[in-house]
């Protein structure tokens, strides 16, 4: 394909297990007239990436061999490949590389257009099929043009509508045709995988009623992968499977971390839990729960963590990287969505005669809001939160706030100045300057302010919440039908750490 190469190939040699598969003699001739003794660059597609396999240099017939003659040896596993002409402005040339002896011929005033493959069913499949496209294409733009033009609602216009469907039909039969006739090879595996998801009509009474409002998603998930062999290699090394995945985890899964636990689930299983496809697929889930500003997503984080990482299912993870996740997980684990909360019995002032338990409060709704009083952002969110809680409370909501200041001895007396300042007096406010308790540890307290939204179980309904949305999720809780102006994500400051990820 004549097309400028994408900026972000990343300038690197694939090593390692990329390049694991089925050891085969290799020889691939490639020749384009008007790059005689000049560079080419192998690429090839791996997830959503391009990578650079080789240089290689034309001769003075234009004419180079893949693989590189200094490597007869290497071993280049099946997928879609990339030929990259520096010399043309990165223009380039995609083929498929499924057959060890083939050539490729073509000049420089029209790489697709003059393309001459020899000995090669894939490529001569692969560029037939493109050239048909883009004489289909042609007819298509030409149909919608006289169909824009054509006066609304006129019997000219629906009969350009339908020969725009007619085509639309010609050319899904056409890779039909190919998917069923060429079973074995590896472009028609990649249209197959391209394909959408046939879904029927849902099921309806004898009234015409549809009976299960849901029949057509569940069908369209449990059908989703149907069209792609996820135990073949190859199937990571094109420009679609990437996509596949992450309008899959994105869209198709509810964004709720049951669901994205038992998604990962079923399409792990789908793999053989051992080649590079079940480890990009963990990979990426992995990476997006840990990237997520979704509040309740390190659930998921923690899930994968311990079900896969920590249990011995990733061998590629080395031993410090796999001790960081591990370690980060256990700590996330008491304080998620849904844990009951960690005890936690603080003192009330520095002669720490009276001290306060959070399991003493009786309020259905307990703020825990762990804060620094010389924070800057938490003199700004502190007044915030307690005017909240006053709403809430003139609002009849049974809560109660129970304040642990992150301090030092030496800012005992800030914390009185704001204290009084900011009329938190009918806050329970304790602190640990002298760190008798672990509970920046055992809280997971990164920065501050933290704050957690407790039932009157105790149970964490909400962490790392800001505090402009403490009433409106309060109000939720109390009635699910109201929204407010609530966001599910998570309050985030500066000196966060991000959460621990695998490449």
């Amino acid at each position: 394909m004549n097309k400028k190469l994408i900026l972000s190939i990343t300038l690197c040699f694939i090593v390692g297990t990329m390049f694991a598969g089925k050891t085969r003699p290799m020889n691939i001739k490639l020749t384009v007239k008007g790059l005689e003794n000049s560079k080419m660059i192998l690429a090839s597609y791996f997830g959503d990436n391009q990578y650079v396999t080789d240089t290689l240099l034309f001769d003075k017939n234009g004419t180079t061999y893949i693989p590189n003659v200094n490597r007869p040896d290497t071993i280049l596993p099946g997928g879609v490949y990339l030929a990259v002409f520096p010399a043309m402005g990165n223009r380039y040339l995609e083929f498929i590389l499924n057959e060890t002896h083939f050539s490729i011929e073509t000049d420089t005033n029209d790489l697709a257009g003059h393309i001459k493959i020899t000995d090669s069913k894939e490529n001569t499949l692969f560029y037939d099929d493109m050239k048909y496209l883009a004489k289909m294409k042609s007819l298509s733009d030409s149909l919608y043009k006289l169909y824009n033009n054509a006066p609304k609602d006129s019997k000219e216009k629906a009969g350009y509508r339908q020969q725009l469907t007619d085509l639309d039909k010609q050319i899904k039969a056409k890779r039909t045709d190919i998917i069923n006739n060429n079973p074995d090879l590896y472009y028609a595996k990649l249209l197959k995988a391209m394909k959408d998801v046939d879904v029927p009509d849902a099921p309806r009474d004898a009234n015409g009623k549809i009976i299960d409002s849901s029949y057509q998603w569940r069908y369209y998930k449990a059908h989703y992968w149907d069209n792609i062999d996820l135990k073949d290699e190859r199937t990571l090394r094109n420009p679609v499977f990437h996509n596949k995945l992450k309008v899959f985890m994105n869209q198709t899964v509810v964004q709720v971390p049951d669901s994205i636990n038992a998604a990962g689930d079923e399409l792990l299983a789908k793999t053989d839990m051992k080649n590079q496809v079940y480890r990009y697929i963990l990979t990426y889930i992995f990476n997006e729960m840990a990237n997520s500003k979704v509040m309740g997503f390190d659930n998921s984080y923690v899930y994968f963590a311990k079900k896969y990482f920590c249990s011995g299912l990733t061998p590629w993870v080395d031993s410090v990287k796999l001790f960081k996740i591990c370690d980060r997980a256990n700590r996330l684990d008491p304080v998620l969505i849904g844990r009951q909360a960690q005890r936690l019995i603080l003192p009330t002032d520095s002669t720490e005669m009276q001290w306060k338990s959070l399991y003493d409060i009786k309020a259905k709704y307990t703020i825990v809001a762990f804060w620094d009083p010389n924070c800057g952002h938490c003199k700004k969110e502190i007044p915030i939160l307690h005017e909240a809680f006053e709403d809430l409370k003139k609002k009849g909501i049974d809560v109660q706030g129970y304040c642990p200041a992150i301090m030092e001895i030496e800012n005992y007396k800030d914390w009185l100045e704001f204290i009084k300042k900011n009329n938190l007096g009918d806050w329970i406010n304790v602190s640990d300057p002298k760190r008798h308790n672990n509970f920046r540890y055992e809280w997971d307290i990164q920065s501050t302010p933290q704050i957690y939204i407790l039932d009157q179980n105790k149970v964490i309904k909400a962490r790392r919440i800001g505090a402009d949305q403490i009433e409106d999720y309060i109000l939720h809780l109390e009635n699910p039908s109201y929204h407010g102006k609530l966001s599910n994500k998570v309050s985030e400051h500066e000196d966060d750490q991000p959460e621990e990820q695998v490449k």
